[in-house]
């Protein structure tokens, strides 16, 4: 008998309370995520996404597609982005979040837009930041699990604080 991969995957998000997000099902973590029906969603996804969606559409209505314009506009949102290491707080996540989905949206269109010479290293780029902000991001949730006195005893460490509690 063949199981049905979409029907599958919907079984398991329907049985996970946290989708869309990637942060520990820990109370220290409760200003990283919001409930919708019971299931964690991150803030972060919910906020980076629509926004890099959005940009894509604006910069495509406005007709501001070439290179030239789409990575200063993907590398001046990026720097705006980065601010967010000085603060300890997350009083303006959502801000910076949308300055990181400009830049998605504005990295796609660099990308796409790019010379062939230049395309190649236009996406090594664009991944290589990806993934050292990606690093610096998860060091950063890291740190904080670490430094909690339950750390050892991760996963199940995250029963004494649930998140929402």
């Amino acid at each position: 008998m063949t199981v049905n991969p979409v029907r599958r995957l919907l079984s398991a998000i329907d049985k996970d309370p946290i989708i869309l997000s990637h942060h520990p099902l820990c109370g220290e973590f409760d200003d990283h995520v919001f409930r919708i029906r019971g299931r964690y969603v991150c803030i972060g996804c919910t906020t980076v996404y629509p926004s890099a969606l959005v940009a894509l559409l604006l910069l495509w209505v406005l007709n501001v597609s070439s290179f030239e314009i789409t990575f200063p506009i993907a590398f001046s949102s990026f720097a705006l982005n980065l601010i967010r290491f000085l603060s300890k707080s997350h009083r303006y996540s959502a801000l910076f979040n949308v300055f990181l989905g400009v830049s998605l949206g504005a990295s796609v269109l660099a990308v796409i837009h790019s010379s062939g010479s230049l395309q190649l290293a236009a996406v090594l780029l664009v991944l290589s930041v990806t993934i050292i902000f990606s690093y610096a991001k998860g060091n950063r949730v890291l740190a904080k699990c670490r430094s909690c006195e339950r750390y050892r005893e991760w996963p199940s460490c995250y029963n004494s604080r649930p998140l929402g509690r």
